[in-house]
């Protein structure tokens, strides 16, 4: 189990959001998306899953760009999300900064797409001084997906 120590006020909110006002910054990989809306369909209505994390200033999505298109896949209008303040220096886009915050934020104003996976958002932890998966940021959720 992870536990991760992160100022509080780094997460700003946690709220269902209209599905159409965030915004992508990478494509999918087809078969994983594919994989987890089928594993999503075994469930029937007793689904749990993890919010999607999104800067609260630009609702560029941060982590969970698989899960949001599942959700659509589905025609939920609300989604969950867990809104962050990006600008943290304790966030990086990358562990190794090979890509940076800002460059995500161009490419979004840009209008295009990184490709999969270009992007590995990771926070640090006060304790351990080691960069943990952003993903420990979100919250769960009940969604009703009426399949």
């Amino acid at each position: 189990m992870y536990f991760i120590d992160f100022p509080l006020e780094i997460v700003s909110d946690l709220q269902e959001v209209d599905i159409d006002v965030l915004k992508c910054h990478e494509e999918v990989v087809e078969d994983r998306l594919n994989s987890f809306v089928s594993y999503l369909k075994t469930l029937e209505e007793d689904v749990l899953i993890s919010s999607i994390i999104v800067c609260d200033k630009t609702n560029i999505i941060v982590d969970g760009h698989h899960r949001y298109h599942a959700l659509k896949h589905f025609g939920l209008n609300k989604i969950p999300v867990t809104f962050i303040k990006y600008d943290s220096p304790e966030i990086k886009a990358y562990y190794d900064d090979r890509i940076l915050k800002s460059e995500i934020i161009d490419v979004v104003n840009s209008g295009k797409l990184l490709s999969p996976k270009s992007s590995k958002h990771v926070i640090l932890d006060r304790v351990s001084k080691k960069y943990m998966p952003i993903l420990l940021l979100s919250s769960m959720w009940h969604c009703d997906l009426n399949i």
